[in-house]
Formats: structure tokens, sequence, C-alpha cells
């Protein structure tokens, strides 16, 4: 009798095992056939967003005219024509709508945390930015380098360009990411005078506060500025004083015409739930858009 109750409890555990395995082949299967579903439906929303911005290019009659339009694509584009938001979401953002930080001098770091409230630990957050990108291990004076991460038991410095935006949370005083990801980003580009917040403007030196609500004001009227040199009738003396003492820097870190445009389409399907999202990085080729780079994440 003991024999016949092991021999069933055994038979019990294989069939159960058997089950459990092959639920989760059957669950595994099912993931990647929503997985591809999700990717297919996210190609879609891409392609009809480029064919929108594909049109509404081609619709302005001279080069000029499609500069215009580029430089307030999100309005004219979004939302995308024929893309059912419940099958996806699609975003455009401007590259300069918020500050690269990988390619930004220390000064722009430090404006910039000032201007978005962080005064007092401006020059140690910019300083631990700038040694956790860097190719060297010396500490600057208000900074953190491979030392001070390793006493904290905390992920070394990559001594190279962060890879992504959420890795700004591994950087001493980046804690709190939601603070800071609005403003930064890793996409390159210079800083867009089309799109761009008062905080990420205000970050360039000789733009003060004044001219950056003046540029903003430009934005939400749907006429940006087109030429630099236009806003110094339309500030103070002081502010204009600025713009020409820093007149060469202003021209090398900003742009009239944004130098790209990021397209993030995000496209989910189940249950169970399976998201995808993918990043195309557009640039204007007279008329017309082409993608630069993509990138996907499951």
């Amino acid at each position: 009798m003991i024999t016949v109750l092991w021999v069933m409890t055994v038979a019990s555990i294989v069939a159960m095992a058997g089950s459990l395995a092959g639920r989760n082949a059957v669950n595994a299967a099912t993931n990647r056939v929503h997985l591809e579903r999700a990717l297919w439906i996210a190609r879609g929303c891409a392609a009809r967003a480029q064919a929108a911005i594909d049109t509404a290019l081609a619709a302005g009659k001279t080069f000029d005219a499609a500069a215009d339009t580029w430089r307030v694509l999100e309005r004219v584009v979004v939302p995308v024509p024929g893309v059912d938001p419940s099958d996806c979401s699609v975003r455009l953002e401007a590259a300069g709508t918020r500050l690269n930080v990988n390619g930004t001098t220390e000064e722009m770091l430090q404006r910039l945390f000032v201007g978005i409230g962080f005064v007092a630990d401006a020059d140690a957050l910019a300083a631990a930015l700038i040694d956790w990108r860097d190719s060297d291990d010396v500490t600057r004076p208000a900074g953190a380098e491979r030392d001070w991460y390793a006493r904290a038991r905390r992920e070394l410095p990559r001594n190279g360009p962060l890879a992504d935006i959420r890795e700004l949370a591994r950087v001493r005083g980046f804690e709190s990411l939601s603070a800071f990801e609005p403003v930064m980003t890793t996409e390159p580009g210079r800083v867009s005078l089309a799109t761009a917040p008062a905080s990420v403007l205000i970050a360039v030196p000789g733009i003060t506060p004044e001219t950056a609500d003046e540029i903003i004001v430009l934005q939400n009227a749907g006429t940006p500025v087109t030429d630099v040199a236009s806003l110094l009738g339309l500030v103070s003396r002081t502010s204009a004083d600025s713009m020409l003492a820093h007149f060469p820097e202003i021209v090398r870190a900003t742009t009239t015409d944004p130098d790209a445009w990021i397209l993030s389409v995000r496209a989910s399907v189940g249950p169970p739930r399976v998201e995808v999202r993918l990043s195309l990085r557009l640039l204007r080729a007279g008329k017309h858009v082409v993608v630069s780079s993509s990138r996907s994440e499951l």
C-alpha cells in the first residue's frame, strides 16, 4: 500500500510539473505573438507619422515654408491622421527641447540647475555629472569620482557618455530622476529656440530670463524665432547687451530650426499586456524626412 501511495504521489508531481511546463510554454508563445503584433502596430503608426510629416513639409511651396513647418512640426502633425489612439500613442519632440547631458558645458549645466531651482546645489550637481561622463578618475572640487561611489557601494562612473537618460539616476545628486528628466536628455542637438522651455533657454550663456520669456511668447504665438539677431530689438538694453556679449556662444549653442525631431511610438497588445516602444530620429531633407537612427524597447 505504501509503495502504491508513493507511486501515485510521484505520478501526481510529474503530472503537475508537466502541466506547469505546458502552461508556461503556452504563455511564452502567447507573449511572443503579442510582441510581434505590438511591434508591427508600432511600425505601422510610425510609418503613418512619417507620411504625415512628408505631406506637411511638401505642402509648403518654398524651402522657407517647409522650414516654418519644421519648426512647429508637432502642432501640424499630431494627432496623426489615420492613427487610432487606442492602437498606439505617437509623440514628437524636437531635439534640443531638453538639454543634452552628454554635450553640454559645465557652465550650461550650472545655469540649468539654477533655473530649475537647485541654486545651492548647482555647482555640485554639474561637477558630479561631468565627473561621471569624463574619461578620467580625477575628482572635481565639488564632484564625485570612482572612490566616492566605491565607498558608497554604488555603481562606478561610466567615464563616458550616458547611454540613456535613466542612467542619470545613478549619478550622485540625481537620484530623484523625475526632477531632471523634463529638462535633460541624451539626445544630441543644439538648444531649439522653437521648442525649448524657458528653463532650458536660460542655460545658454547670454540668454537672460527676459529674453527666454520673449522667445516663449513667440513660440506660443506659433511664430518662433527665425533669426537670433531679431531678439535684440525685442528685449531691454540690459538683456540685449548680455546677448551681444555672448553672441558667438548663443549662435553655437542654439538653432532656430531643430536639428532633428524624435518620433516616439508606443503600442501594446494583450492580455497579458505586452508593450513595444519605438524611437526614431528624423532629419529634414528638403521637403522630406529621413530616419537617421532608430531604437526599440520591449
